[in-house]
């Protein structure tokens, strides 16, 4: 078997995990897209699940990367609407809808949303890449806030955004106009900039 039905194995996981996600996607499914036999999958990659969860590895390292640059770019003392639209950037940028990196990050947006296994058994491997290139800079955006309530706030402002580049809010599905931007990240700005909640009372 050759390379390239390993490469249209990972092809047709990408494109169903973007689809359907990973609950709804089948061996059969996958196989039937990339035009090779079930046996394909355990030859290249041991079994179904290895194979998603290494699209998915191979997805958060790709986005983490590009994102790891961005940031790296941004001014130390930009302001927070900037660094979230950095953060945010393939999903808010209706341009680059069609790009690689908005089609990975769609990816992982539908996999978090579905809390995947693929996916959840990955995030260690970009956690690192994570707490000091991004969450670093918000809390140092953000000093009201302890690492607990920033990581669960950036964590939700994830999930909310991944709802709606998946289309789970269907109003909002599909690429956002500019104004449609301009609301979410206002929206992020001020759930980041709350108070903290109130300590344990005594």
């Amino acid at each position: 078997m050759s390379s390239s039905t390993a490469a249209r194995l990972r092809a047709a996981t990408e494109d169903l995990l973007l689809e359907q996600g990973q609950a709804a996607t089948t061996l059969r499914d996958i196989t039937d897209r990339a035009g090779a036999n079930v046996a394909a999958v355990g030859y290249h990659f041991g079994s179904k699940d290895a194979l998603v969860a290494q699209v998915y590895g191979d997805a958060l390292r790709e986005v983490s990367e590009v994102q790891r640059g961005r940031l790296a770019a941004l001014p130390a003392q930009a302001p927070l609407e900037d660094l979230v639209r950095v953060w945010l950037a393939p999903a808010l940028d209706p341009a680059a809808q069609e790009s690689r990196e908005a089609r990975l990050w769609g990816i992982v947006q539908r996999g978090m949303v579905e809390r995947s296994p693929g996916l959840l058994e990955n995030l260690d491997s970009v956690r690192e890449l994570v707490d000091t290139h991004l969450v670093d800079r918000l809390a140092a955006a953000l000093p009201h806030l302890g690492r607990d309530e920033l990581a669960l706030r950036h964590a939700a402002v994830l999930g909310a955004v991944g709802a709606v580049a998946t289309g789970g809010l269907a109003p909002a599905a599909g690429p956002l106009a500019p104004a449609a931007v301009d609301m979410l990240v206002a929206w992020v700005v001020g759930g980041l900039r709350a108070p903290a909640a109130p300590g344990p009372t005594t």
